[in-house]
């Protein structure tokens, strides 16, 4: 009977890189997890919705989406990042979950930072900052001259703290040397209500939430802060255009794996993200919103994540918005 010892070593490694290229060739092995932090129903369930059937026709395994909110997503992404590294758990995370929430002063169980890969884009949007129409005001540097005659703080409502709008206003103030004061809702549809009726002065939303308002011609959208003009609102200047650079608060919502992801899994996930986002009814729906995507394979996406996080790291310093804990 021939031994283990018998067969020559170059036998034992060929057949062992037969096994590991036959493993990568069959993953997935099982459904793959897709974790959110969003409620059911939420905007970002709605995409992870979206995405599903499409996902599942290219990988050949189910998606289960599970949704996990609370903590201002940490639940999520405590659960995504200790979940085993092998390509069978997806995170559906944005700018907040993968970076600010350690910042903002929730405690965390993880390292936003270096517990996830990221491996492809799902949506992008930029903030619009939208006034009352009675105020007469219908650019930028209007605003500015106006809030600093006036010398006291103007309202800037948008949805809870710590978020999007939050951001916006503030920076907006820092940038521009004004006072402002920020108004939380529960809803940036309760926001934009009352700055419509005058209640507040200010509002930041995106356009999917705000474009009702607009075309009433209750508010006017003064500035995108993004890299260019949105398609639905090619009037509207971006900040930098109207003189203030460097303000291009790029909200995004990605797809991430636990670090420690075989890197063939991931370009094998990328390569299905595009697909999915590039479906029709995922792109018409992306186009609806008011929202922007970009083709990027896996070390683009990655490098494209870590520029506008950066940016958003930068904002938390400026502002010193926190979240209590």
């Amino acid at each position: 009977m021939r031994t283990l010892k018998h067969i020559p070593f170059y036998w034992i490694l060929s057949l062992s890189l037969c096994s590991l290229s036959a493993g990568a060739q069959t993953w997935p092995t099982k459904p793959i997890k897709l974790i959110t932090s969003a409620a059911p129903g939420g905007i970002v369930d709605i995409y992870a919705r979206r995405h599903q059937p499409h996902l599942q026709a290219e990988l050949g395994q189910p998606i289960m989406v599970e949704n996990k909110p609370g903590a201002s997503g940490a639940i999520a992404g405590d659960a995504a990042a200790k979940s085993d590294a092998d390509g069978h758990t997806l995170f559906m995370g944005s700018q907040n979950e993968l970076g600010l929430i350690g910042q903002l002063g929730v405690p965390v169980r993880y390292d936003p930072v270096k517990d996830f890969s990221v491996v492809g884009l799902t949506i992008a949007g930029y903030p619009i900052l939208m006034v009352n129409s009675q105020l007469g005001i219908k650019t930028v540097p209007e605003l500015v001259a106006y809030m600093k005659a006036k010398n006291t703080p103007a309202d800037c409502g948008g949805s809870g703290a710590a978020t999007v709008g939050h951001f916006v206003c503030a920076a907006f103030a820092v940038r521009t040397g004004t006072k402002m004061q920020y108004v939380p809702y529960k809803s940036n549809v309760a926001a934009m209500t009352d700055a419509a009726s005058g209640q507040v002065q200010l509002v930041s939303a995106f356009y999917s939430e705000v474009a009702p308002f607009i075309a009433t011609g209750k508010l006017i959208p003064l500035g995108v802060f993004g890299a260019t003009r949105l398609p639905l609102l090619p009037n509207v200047p971006t900040m930098e255009e109207q003189g203030l650079k460097d303000l291009e608060l790029q909200s995004y919502t990605v797809y991430a794996v636990p670090t420690g992801t075989p890197v063939a899994a991931q370009r094998k996930l990328n390569a299905a993200i595009l697909k999915a986002a590039n479906h029709p009814d995922v792109m018409d729906k992306v186009k609806t919103a008011g929202g922007v995507y970009f083709d990027m394979n896996l070390e683009e996406t990655q490098a494209w994540q870590k520029r506008i996080q950066s940016r958003w790291n930068n904002i938390v310093q400026e502002t010193g918005i926190k979240l209590d804990k």
